[in-house]
């Protein structure tokens, strides 16, 4: 294990010095154990640097926008970016190391002429960039709206996974039967809670953006039936879970309309948006679009494919930001609220 692993694995300043000083006790290393103050200001100048540095403004970039990290009234917008001849598309989805630290700017208020504000200060890093993806957040959407609007050459794209999510929003938020089997879920979880049986709690569902994640929900609905359908079930699991039994056909229903989603992501992160994109999702959804409770989901998925990708042959558009949210969540270290941003 490298010493930058260990910096980057402590749980705080002090917790990596500990882990420092064990390594040289134990003869893995030779070199003076730095105090967790030397550590922090080392992660401080490595951060400043990260945001003052000259990037190469001769090619055009992919900028990826989002707010994170909630520390008291501030949230962060932070810019990622990428020259658009370095992004992986064929091979891979964007990985934290293929992102430069572009912007990272403390909010108390975030609004439209905030984040255009931003974005005009963030162009004199990279230039004025390519493309720009983001959730569709009221604010942010409207302050790249604003920027794109008198730079043609700036194109903005939302980011697949919102865009399916919200599809799924709007085919399920009014069913009655999945609103009543999140209220039964519910229930089920209210009354194991704090027992023996605390085992067999359900995942919890987002307080916001609930439909992200709402694999969690439907993988454990059908691990359970899974169980429940067994020779020897568990006897909480039938008492407390017998009511899943009613659930099958719809639990089938929605996993297949949750997949279509998640094999549009999957494919789009790698593939990126481009001309052919609306014709290779018809061979990776092969017969899930056959189904009548899918079309409606695909009808706008491929709306959204149709109107987003671009019309230059040759040319790819990124379409996700998850490697934001994903590499932040990682960064966000407990004990150390203030370093996580400097591991770029």
């Amino acid at each position: 294990m490298s010493l930058q692993i260990v910096l980057q694995a402590g749980s705080s300043f002090r917790g990596t010095a500990a882990a420092l000083t064990i390594f040289v006790q134990q003869g893995w290393a030779d070199f003076a154990v730095p105090a967790f103050s030397t550590i922090r200001s080392w992660l401080l100048r490595v951060g400043y640097h990260a945001l003052t540095r000259p990037l190469d403004k001769s090619q055009p970039w992919v900028w990826l926008v989002d707010h994170t990290i909630q520390i008291g009234s501030l949230k962060l917008l932070v810019i990622l970016g990428c020259p658009m001849s370095q992004v992986p598309f064929g091979e891979r989805a964007l990985q934290l190391s293929d992102l430069q630290l572009i912007a990272l700017v403390p909010m108390e208020k975030s609004n439209g002429d905030r984040v255009e504000i931003e974005l005009e200060n963030a162009a004199r890093r990279t230039g004025v960039p390519r493309q720009i993806v983001s959730d569709s957040g009221s604010d942010l959407k409207k302050g790249i709206a604003d920027y794109c609007e008198f730079r043609p050459q700036t194109t903005w794209v939302p980011d697949v996974a919102h865009v399916g999510a919200n599809l799924l929003e709007q085919a399920w938020s009014k069913q009655p039967r999945w609103l009543k089997f999140l209220e039964e879920l519910q229930l089920t979880s209210s009354k194991l809670r704090q027992t023996k049986s605390a085992f067999l709690l359900a995942p919890r569902m987002r307080s916001k953006a609930r439909f992200m994640n709402v694999s969690c929900q439907l993988r454990f609905a059908q691990r359970v039936l899974n169980h429940l359908a067994s020779e020897s079930p568990c006897v909480k699991a039938v008492e407390h879970y017998g009511w899943l039994k009613e659930y099958c056909d719809d639990l089938t229903t929605w996993t297949r309309e949750h997949k279509l989603v998640q094999v549009t992501m999957d494919h789009v992160r790698v593939q990126g948006l481009h001309p052919g994109t609306a014709s290779e999702l018809k061979s990776v959804w092969d017969e899930a679009v056959t189904q009548a409770s899918t079309v409606g989901i695909a009808d706008g998925l491929r709306a959204y494919v149709t109107r987003y990708a671009p019309r230059t042959a040759g040319e790819r558009l990124v379409a996700s930001t998850e490697i934001v949210e994903s590499s932040f969540g990682g960064w966000n270290l407990s004990g150390a609220r203030d370093s996580w941003i400097f591991a770029f």
